[in-house]
């Protein structure tokens, strides 16, 4: 008789404990999307620099500075990819500057051309658009940035 009561006992535990169990299961918070969405969102941007491959200014090389230090120097058919944080970049070399704004998960794109010059050519730094770089993307090779612009 002892052993029929300790049964039932233990059978009314296990099951007020697995309903418990269920309970708790069923309690534990649910991550809503909205935040997932906002942790999976992009923190960064890109400006990408580039030069194309023309015949004007072929010795010279395009240094592309922020705060007067040299990100990289762009020969013909080069490009960079800077990955920067949202916000306001002055980009420079010795006879031309560009201001850029970068948001997050932006990419903004920057042309170096090389000008005539009285005895040398010189570095101009303008806008460009996303088609006017990828007109010529196949023949532009990478080329590592010396820093990350903060």
């Amino acid at each position: 008789m002892k052993r029929i009561v300790a049964a039932v006992a233990f059978a009314c535990c296990a099951t007020a404990n697995a309903q418990e169990a269920e309970t708790t299961v069923q309690a534990a918070p649910i991550a809503a999307p909205e935040t997932v969405t906002a942790a999976a969102a992009p923190q960064t941007g890109k400006i990408v620099v580039y030069r194309q491959g023309a015949m004007v200014g072929l010795a010279l090389g395009c240094p592309i500075r922020y705060k007067e230090r040299e990100v990289v120097e762009l020969g013909r058919n080069k490009y960079a990819e800077l990955n920067v944080k949202p916000g306001r970049y002055i980009l420079t070399n010795k006879t031309s500057s560009v201001q850029v704004e970068v948001a997050a998960g932006e990419t903004q794109y920057v042309r170096c051309t090389i000008k005539m010059g009285m005895l040398t050519g010189r570095a101009d730094l303008q806008y460009a658009d996303k088609e006017s770089f990828d007109k010529q993307a196949h023949e532009f090779q990478k080329k590592e940035p010396l820093f990350t612009p903060e």
